[in-house]
C-alpha cells in the first residue's frame, strides 16, 4: 500500500472516529434545597448551583481592626496548609496537561553506528562493514472511543477540585485567625478586669486583717475572703494561660514558631457587622466544599466512559523514516532512504469480567460521590441555619446581659453614695465593685461569643457578602 494511502486512510480515521465518545455525558446533580433560610425569616431566595469563583473580597476588613488586617494578608504566602494545597492544585494542572499531551503522536528521533563482521562460515572471505543510521519515528493511538477526552475530562475537574480545595482551606484559615485574633483580644480585655477584682479583694482582705485585730471581725469572714482572694488570682493567672496558647496558635498559623511572634497587649473595642436583612441564596453557591464536591461527581462522571472505553479495540498508527549506509559521505541521500508505516489493532478477548467489574466500580464510585455531594450540601445548609440561630439568639443575650450590667452599675453607683453617707462599709463597697467587675467580663464573654458566631457564619456563607453589609 503506498504511503499516501494509508496516510488518508490515518487522517479520515481520526475525523471518524474521535468523534466517538463512550459513557455518559455529565449533568450536574440536582439537590433539594429550601427556597429560603429558616432562620432569616424571609422568602427571597432561588434556585443554586456552584459559583465559587465569585471575588468574596477581604471579609475580615469588616471588623475594622488594622492589626487583624496585617496578620490576614500575610497568611496566604507564610502559612504551610495554604501553600500544601497550592502545590496539590499545581500538581493537579501538571496531570491535567500530561492527559491532554495523548491527544497527539509521540516523536522520536535516534541515530547509530553498527559494525559487522561476517564468520568464515557463512563466506570464503570473512568482511567487516560498517552500518551509519538516523531515523524519524512516530507513534500515535487516535482517541477512537474517546478515552482521552474522558481521562482529559475527569482530570479537568480534578483539577478544578483542588482548585476549590485551595479557596476551601484558605477561608478556613482565614476564619481561623481572626477566632484566635478576636479571642485574644477578648482575653486582653478580661485581663484588666480579673486584675481589678484581684485587687479590690486584696483591699477588702487587709481591711477584714484590721477588723479582726480589733475583734470586729471574725476567722470564718477572714478565711472566706482569702478564699476569694486565692481564687481571684487563680482566675487571672488562667486568663493569662489562655493569652500565650492564643498568641501561639497565632505564630502557627503565621508559620512561624512561638519564639519568633509576639502580639502587644492591646485594649480593643470589637466591633461586630450587622447582619443584613436578606441573605441572597448565592452566598451558599460561593461556598469552595460544595464546589469542590461538585467536581469530584464530574470526574468520577468521566471514569466510567474511561471504564467503558476498554471494552473497544486500539488502534495504534506507526511510522518511520530515516537513512541507513555503509558509507557516511552519502548518508543523507535519495538512495539510502528507508521508510515504513503501518497501522495495528488491539483487542481484549477474555479477561474473565475484569472490564466488567471496572465498569461497575466506577459506577458504585459514581454513587457514592453524588451521595457524599448531596450529604455536602445538607451540612453546608445546617452549618449556616446554625449560625443563623447563634447570631439571633446571641444578639439577645448580649442585651440581656448589657441590660443586667447597667442595672448593676446603678447598684454600684448607689453603693458608692451610701459609703460617702456612712451607710456602708468600705468592704461593702468593694463587693459592690467586684460585681460590677464581672458582669463587664460576662458582657465581654458575649460579645467574644457573637463576633466568633460571625466568622462561623461569615465562613458557612463561603466567605461573606461584602456588598451586603451595613455599617
Amino acid at each position: 500500500m503506498k504511503l499516501n494511502q494509508i496516510t488518508k486512510i490515518g487522517i479520515l480515521s481520526f475525523f471518524f472516529f474521535t468523534k466517538c465518545t463512550v459513557g455518559p455525558d455529565y449533568q450536574k446533580i440536582v439537590t433539594d434545597r429550601p427556597e429560603f433560610f429558616k432562620e432569616t425569616k424571609s422568602g427571597n431566595w432561588k434556585t443554586a448551583e456552584p459559583k465559587d469563583d465569585i471575588f468574596k473580597g477581604k471579609w475580615w476588613e469588616i471588623y475594622n481592626d488594622p492589626y487583624l488586617n496585617e496578620l490576614e494578608e500575610q497568611i496566604e504566602t507564610t502559612n504551610h496548609n495554604i501553600l500544601a494545597s497550592i502545590a496539590q492544585m499545581d500538581q493537579a494542572q501538571a496531570l491535567l496537561g500530561q492527559s491532554k499531551s495523548n491527544y497527539f503522536p509521540t516523536i522520536g528521533a535516534n541515530s547509530g553506528i553498527t559494525r559487522q563482521r561476517q564468520g568464515s562460515g557463512y563466506s570464503q572471505n570473512p568482511t567487516e562493514t560498517t552500518n551509519y543510521s538516523v531515523n524519524l519515528n512516530a507513534t500515535w493511538i487516535p482517541d477512537l472511543w474517546g478515552n482521552i477526552r474522558r481521562s482529559v475530562e475527569a482530570n479537568e475537574a480534578a483539577f478544578q477540585a483542588s482548585e476549590a480545595q485551595v479557596e476551601n482551606i484558605k477561608l478556613s484559615v482565614h476564619a481561623s485567625l481572626a477566632q484566635y485574633y478576636f479571642q485574644l483580644r477578648t482575653v486582653d480585655k478580661n485581663q484588666v478586669i480579673l486584675n481589678e477584682i484581684a485587687e479590690c479583694t486584696k483591699r477588702q482582705l487587709e481591711m477584714i486583717y484590721r477588723s479582726k485585730e480589733l475583734g470586729t471581725a471574725n476567722s470564718i469572714e477572714v478565711q472566706k475572703l482569702e478564699s476569694q482572694y486565692d481564687l481571684a488570682k487563680l482566675n487571672a493567672e488562667d486568663n493569662s494561660i489562655l493569652r500565650e496558647q492564643y498568641e501561639h496558635a497565632i505564630a502557627i498559623i503565621l508559620g512561624k514558631s512561638p519564639a519568633e511572634f509576639s502580639l502587644e497587649i492591646k485594649n480593643t473595642n470589637i466591633q461586630i457587622p450587622i447582619l443584613p436583612m436578606v441573605l441572597p441564596s448565592e452566598l451558599l453557591e460561593r461556598r469552595p466544599d460544595i464546589a469542590q464536591a461538585e467536581r469530584l461527581v464530574a470526574q468520577a462522571n468521566a471514569q466510567i466512559g474511561i471504564a467503558k472505553a476498554a471494552y473497544f479495540p486500539n488502534l495504534n498508527l506507526s511510522s518511520n523514516v530515516g537513512y541507513s549506509s555503509n558509507d557516511i559521505s552519502n548518508l543523507f541521500t535519495l538512495p539510502t532512504l528507508i521508510w515504513s508505516v503501518g497501522a495495528s489493532l488491539a483487542e481484549t478477548i477474555f479477561d474473565a469480567g475484569s472490564r466488567k467489574d471496572k465498569v461497575e466500580a466506577a459506577e458504585a464510585n459514581y454513587r457514592a460521590v453524588v451521595n457524599q455531594y448531596k450529604q455536602t450540601v445538607l451540612q453546608a445548609l445546617q452549618n449556616v441555619e446554625d449560625n443563623l440561630s447563634a447570631f439571633n439568639h446571641l444578639k439577645s443575650e448580649e442585651l440581656f446581659q448589657f441590660n443586667s450590667m447597667n442595672k448593676i452599675e446603678s447598684i454600684y453607683n448607689l453603693s458608692n453614695e451610701q459609703f460617702e453617707q456612712g451607710i456602708i462599709n468600705n468592704i461593702d463597697l468593694l463587693t459592690a465593685k467586684i460585681n460590677l467587675q464581672n458582669s463587664k467580663k460576662s458582657l465581654n464573654d458575649l460579645i467574644n461569643k457573637r463576633v466568633l458566631n460571625s466568622v462561623n457564619l461569615i465562613a458557612s456563607l463561603g466567605g461573606g457578602w461584602k456588598q451586603f453589609f451595613m455599617k
